[in-house]
Formats: structure tokens, C-alpha cells, sequence
């Protein structure tokens, strides 16, 4: 028995005060002029499975207008062995609240209920563009072979916020990166794991399939892991508003806390070599390692 959702009902979701479908499992073609809200009743399936929609909206931007009180939808969800109740609703200024079976429970717990996958025009430059949307697309079909990816994913991206946070903080204490470091660690093997799972799968899937459409070779490339960047204890006694004089032709001044640099010359090329190994705050000139107190002893960039 398949899953499908037999019914949606929609109150003041875009441009739908008030919409209800009554579905048997048959595929569904929406036709009709443009602007009538046939992409608003397929972002609002999109949301009974974990994340954004297919628009990638967030709460307060779905609200109907001018009514402005908040938005719901509510499914009734067939599935083998049981049916099960899905309403999400969003008050104003407020997130998303989801309920199965009239309790509480988070978007990640909807993995587990159905498997949801789109692909939308706005996704034409999925494949020409950088590696972040097909990150997020191969994440979204992961989802349908491992319901507990979406709870890896989250903790990784929490993991790597905490730890930039800490970087731009610039907290020098190591056992807070070691602790972060070793959670992001763990969930990018989940992570891992259930991606190859995927892949694995839909590359067999393609092959047993009797069909002309040509089948694709699906395989996950290797990166070469970020190093931590690396403090130093002794900062120099540069004062901020003297810069070395030494001018470094082809970059730009940094900002510092949103001030402009470029009126007192450029930043030394030591500092260039610091953003590129990861460094924090680098348009400081009192962070360059060069200097040993004076202005003049900067061997990175020597007064001519």
C-alpha cells in the first residue's frame, strides 16, 4: 500500500483563504491561469516533510494578507498499518508549531511519516552552480531511505555554527573547538554514511529499471578537511590607525567593525597570509605576527 495524503485543508496560506482537497491516491494535475495558487498547494505539501518547502519561505512570509493572523494546514496522511493526522500552524512573529496525532512534535519527526521530493524550475541551475543546492537536494532524497538524517544534518550545521561563533568571538580556549569538533566530526559520518546508503541505492534502482532514459553513475567526492586556523599568544602593539605603509597593489584594504581602512594605506601582506590560513579579526593590524612591538620591526612588510 502506498502513502498519500487523502486530505489538505488550507486557512489563510498565501493566497488561499480557505482550500480543501479530497484525494484517492491518483496522481493529481493542477492546471489553471497564473497567480490562481497552484504552487502554494504544492509548497504547502512540501511542508509535512522536514524543512522549508519547496520555496524555502520562512514562517511570516506565507501569512495571507491583509488578514495577517497566521496560517494552518492540516493533512490526513494514509500509510500502511495506520493513518496519521498532520496540522502545522504559525502564528504571527512566531515559528512553525507541528502536531501528529493531535501531539506535539518536531519537523524531523515528519521524516518518518512520508517521503517528499521536488524538483521545481527554480532548481534548472542545480548542476551549474555551486555544491551547496546539491548538497541540500541529495539531503532531501537521503531523507526518504534514512528518516534520522535530518537529525545528523541539524546537529552538524548547530555544531559548525557554535564553532564560528567561537572563531569570531575569537575564544583561544582549544576545548571548546575539541568538543565541537569532535560532535562534527561524529554527525559528518552519519552524514556520510547515509548518503553513500542513498546513492547506492538509486544507482541500483537505475540499473534493475526497464526504461530507455540513460541511467547516471552517482558517487560522492572527497574533500580535503579544513585545517583550524592557528593563534598566537603575542599581538603586536600596532596601533589601529597605522597600518603598515607597504602597499600591497592587488587587495583591498579589510574592515574592521565596519570602518574602512583604505584612508591610512593597505594592510600588510603578513595579514593577507593569515586570511588565507583562516585567521580572525585580520584587519587588525595588531595581529600581525611579524612585528615585535614597533612599527618599524614589521618584517612582513618593511618601511621603504
Amino acid at each position: 500500500m502506498k502513502v498519500f495524503v487523502a486530505d489538505l485543508t488550507l486557512s489563510h496560506f498565501r493566497s488561499h483563504k480557505l482550500a480543501r482537497l479530497m484525494l484517492d491516491g491518483r496522481p493529481v494535475v493542477l492546471y489553471g491561469p497564473n497567480g490562481a495558487g497552484k504552487t502554494n498547494l504544492l509548497e504547502a505539501i512540501s511542508l509535512l516533510s522536514p524543512g522549508r518547502g519547496l520555496r524555502r519561505a520562512g514562517a511570516e512570509d506565507i501569512i495571507r494578507r491583509p488578514e495577517a493572523i497566521g496560517w494552518k494546514i492540516a493533512a490526513n496522511l494514509t500509510a500502511p498499518g495506520a493513518d496519521h493526522d498532520i496540522t502545522i500552524t504559525a502564528e504571527p512573529g512566531q515559528a512553525r508549531a507541528v502536531q501528529v496525532d493531535g501531539k506535539a512534535a518536531t519537523q524531523n519527526a515528519l521524516a518518518g511519516l512520508v517521503s517528499i521530493v521536488w524538483l521545481v524550475p527554480s532548481q534548472d541551475r542545480l548542476w551549474t552552480e555551486g555544491a551547496e543546492g546539491r548538497r541540500r537536494f541529495l539531503d532531501r532524497l537521503t531523507l526518504s531511505f534514512a528518516p534520522d538524517h535530518a537529525d545528523a544534518v541539524l546537529g552538524y550545521e548547530k555544531a559548525m555554527r557554535d564553532r564560528n561563533r567561537l572563531l569570531k568571538d575569537q575564544v583561544r580556549d582549544a576545548h571548546w573547538y575539541d568538543a565541537l569538533e569532535a560532535q562534527m566530526a561524529m554527525t559528518a559520518e552519519i552524514i556520510t554514511a547515509n548518503r553513500a546508503t542513498a546513492l547506492a541505492r538509486m544507482t541500483a534502482a537505475q540499473w534493475g529499471a526497464e526504461t530507455a532514459f540513460p541511467a547516471a553513475d552517482l558517487t560522492l567526492e572527497e574533500v580535503e578537511p579544513l585545517r583550524r586556523p592557528r593563534f598566537r599568544r603575542s599581538l603586536c602593539r600596532i596601533p589601529p590607525a597605522r597600518p603598515c605603509r607597504r602597499a600591497h597593489a592587488d587587495r583591498a584594504a579589510p574592515h574592521r567593525y565596519g570602518r574602512h581602512l583604505s584612508g591610512q594605506g593597505r594592510a600588510c601582506a603578513t595579514m593577507f597570509h593569515r586570511r588565507a590560513e583562516g585567521a580572525v579579526d585580520l584587519a587588525d593590524p595588531r595581529q600581525c605576527p611579524r612585528a615585535q612591538g614597533r612599527y618599524r620591526d614589521c618584517a612582513g612588510c618593511p618601511v621603504g
